[in-house]
């Protein structure tokens, strides 16, 4: 896909999914003016689906209407190739679901502030939307449908954009059977959607609330290990108050999100205005003073924090071992008793495949180390071990003895070699 029509220039691949995939590129006019814009190529197979390219091109022109600052501008629609695209805004940061995963990966919460700052801008961009008027001035009906961390786009600036209107509305109108379509939205649906029932605007206030949970909460809402699972969980909508997963989320924050996530569609918010105004009111009430620079600040920070690093596995396979001794679990001699496999994994070791670590085992110099010592070889170490028959009494009688001493890091090396071999011979023997 070199180029799309003469008017635009493809310069690289984002992102793919199960409806399209998402291009950065340029929009070339006259003199060489060129604009950045995201290019939305509609996947080929949903094309062959008259209905479904009815309802995109229809929903497509409509969503051109909606011109706000938290909604991703739709500048035009194209065919190429037998397929249609998008023209869009191009935003320079990320999906908050990168964003949910970069937190989750530190072993974070979002700041209260911020998240409901970010549910407050999801509410404020579907209640223009919702509230939308044609030129007759009658509503314009459109409920987004998918609102999700995937189509709530976050700039490096800290504004907040709602993508995919479009899109959304047409798969569920044409009802396309592809099960790539709707994979992994189920868990973002409302219980009368999951029943078939007609939707509203409401609807989007209950997938808003799913969001505000979870960043708050720091996990799925919904999660099953299948479709079905996740469909059965959404129906029994058995929802956890945040302040018992979160001690600083007060009261008056548990009423709102619960109110939202109601099953009773008349007891939840009744327009994403309302859920908005809430929000804020609370932000107000608290002083919890909260602003897209703020969130630009967030963004910043954790992207700074999750720069890729060298990871020197055996540095960090002795510091597991040293926490080990530490609380007793190991003796730092060799010959200990076998780990069990349980006991390797640990925090930070559960980040590594055993292959990985026993590849950097195998190139610790262990004799080396061993002989810079003064302890001889590793083989004659164990072949001593053996005639020696010392027992794992006298063994622990030594450990304590040596306690507050730090362990030599030859020591440290070979117990880590032995401690995983061993590990892996108990893990396949008794598997």
């Amino acid at each position: 896909m070199a180029s799309v029509h003469q008017r635009y220039r493809i310069l690289s691949k984002i992102d793919a999914g199960g409806m399209a995939e998402i291009y950065k590129g340029v929009a070339i006019s006259i003199e060489g003016f060129e604009k950045p814009v995201a290019i939305k190529r509609i996947l080929p197979n949903l094309c062959q689906n008259e209905q479904f390219v009815t309802m995109f091109l229809d929903e497509a022109r409509l969503c051109m209407q909606l011109n706000h600052a938290s909604i991703v501008q739709i500048f035009d629609i194209g065919k190429v190739d037998d397929t249609y695209f998008l023209a869009m805004e191009m935003i320079d940061g990320w999906n908050l679901r990168r964003v949910m995963q970069k937190v989750l990966d530190r072993n974070a919460y979002f700041p209260v502030p911020i998240a409901c700052y970010l549910a407050m801008e999801i509410a404020k961009a579907l209640a223009y939307a919702h509230e939308k008027t044609g030129p007759d001035g009658q509503s314009l009906g459109i409920v987004h449908r998918d609102v999700s961390p995937p189509n709530v786009l976050l700039s490096k600036q800290g504004e907040v954009k709602l993508t995919d209107f479009g899109l959304a509305r047409a798969v569920s109108n044409a009802q396309v059977s592809d099960h790539g379509i709707v994979k992994g939205k189920y868990a973002y649906l409302c219980p009368e959607a999951v029943e078939g029932k007609v939707v509203d605007p409401r609807a989007d206030v209950y997938s808003t609330g799913i969001i505000l949970w979870e960043l708050l909460c720091g996990r799925r809402l919904f999660a099953g290990k299948t479709d079905g699972e996740t469909i059965d969980l959404v129906r029994k909508g058995d929802i956890a108050k945040p302040s018992s997963i979160r001690t600083d989320v007060d009261p008056e924050l548990d009423r709102i999100v619960l109110r939202a996530l109601a099953k009773n569609v008349k007891r939840r918010h009744q327009s994403a205005r309302e859920l908005e105004q809430e929000l804020a009111a609370f932000l107000f009430k608290f002083n919890l003073r909260v602003t897209g620079a703020d969130l630009a600040t967030f963004l910043r920070d954790l992207d700074a924090g999750s720069e890729t690093q060298v990871l020197d596995v055996p540095t960090i396979l002795r510091a597991e071992l040293e926490e080990q001794v530490r609380i007793g679990r190991l003796d730092p001699t060799l010959g200990q008793v076998p780990l069990r496999s349980s006991d390797l994994k640990t925090q930070s070791a559960s980040r590594f495949g055993v292959d990985a670590v026993l590849q950097k085992l195998s190139d610790i110099p262990l004799d080396e180390m061993a002989e810079a010592h003064g302890q001889g070889s590793l083989a004659d170490r164990l072949e001593g071990s053996e005639k020696s028959g010392s027992s794992l009494q006298r063994k622990s009688a030594k450990t304590k003895a040596a306690a507050g001493k730090p362990f030599p890091s030859w020591a440290i090396a070979a117990a880590g070699a032995v401690a995983v071999l061993a590990a892996l011979a108990w893990f396949f023997t008794h598997k």
